[in-house]
């Protein structure tokens, strides 16, 4: 096990941060551990953009672009792709057809702009109350869900890129995760982590229940779960007055 290395293959695979390189699969699986330790960076980079001299809401739409620009809206992609394929009430072969179709329909438009909205909202919620540590934690809490529902949906690995990151989700690779995840915990009070933690489960099952209705899980869903733990991250402080 090289770190560094596989700090480096994670960060090329989801941010535009690394460098240009291709990996191996193995190399691919390797890396998931360090899956939190890049929502990190890319939590240092949203904290240090809140700190610019604008409104709460200017600064809040900049985070967001800035968020779909560091990932290539690689995330978000999956999340409209799942809303598509659960929101057309398919199943078997039509339910996989339409998530892999590379066109966006009705729900998968719904769903950005919900979650779009929802997340943009929170981050004008962090800016206005200074809450930096919460815009840190947010990436590195949703790269954990995403650790979280491979290492739940193992058996459901589906051949593709995600089936990679599924098998790579191993104990250590949870622990390593957990771990850095922790430490980002720390930088906020337990009254927020906590309730955090709880809103995230049931997004988190709902996901690790359509993979069982339709027997495998794919990226998309790993994708789906980043965005979900990012928000779930953020949404306690909208219970802040």
């Amino acid at each position: 096990m090289n770190p560094l290395h596989d700090f480096l293959v994670a960060l090329t695979f989801l941010t535009r941060l690394g460098r240009a390189r291709i990996s191996s699969n193995e190399e691919i699986s390797r890396s998931m551990g360090m899956y939190p330790l890049v929502g990190g960076l890319i939590g240092l980079v949203l904290a240090l953009a809140s700190l610019l001299p604008l409104t709460p809401w200017v600064l809040a739409w900049i985070l967001t672009g800035l968020n779909i620009w560091v990932t290539r809206g690689l995330h978000w992609d999956g999340w409209a792709d799942l809303w598509d394929g659960w929101g057309s009430g398919a199943t078997g072969e039509r339910f996989w057809a339409i998530v892999k179709d590379s066109r966006s329909g009705a729900f998968g438009v719904m769903g950005l702009v919900l979650g779009l909205g929802a997340q943009t909202a929170l981050f004008e919620r962090a800016v206005a109350l200074g809450a930096w540590n919460a815009l840190l934690f947010a990436p590195v809490f949703g790269r954990l869900c995403c650790l979280v529902l491979a290492r739940a949906g193992r058996t459901f690995a589906r051949p593709g890129l995600g089936q990679n990151a599924l098998l790579g989700a191993t104990p250590l690779a949870l622990a390593v995760g957990g771990l850095t995840a922790a430490a980002a915990a720390l930088t906020l009070p337990a009254g927020h982590v906590l309730p955090a933690a709880i809103i995230a489960i049931p997004p988190l099952a709902g996901l690790l229940s359509l993979a069982r209705r339709e027997g495998a899980m794919n990226g998309d869903f790993l994708g789906a779960a980043i965005i979900a733990g990012e928000i779930c991250a953020l949404l306690p402080l909208a219970f802040h007055f």
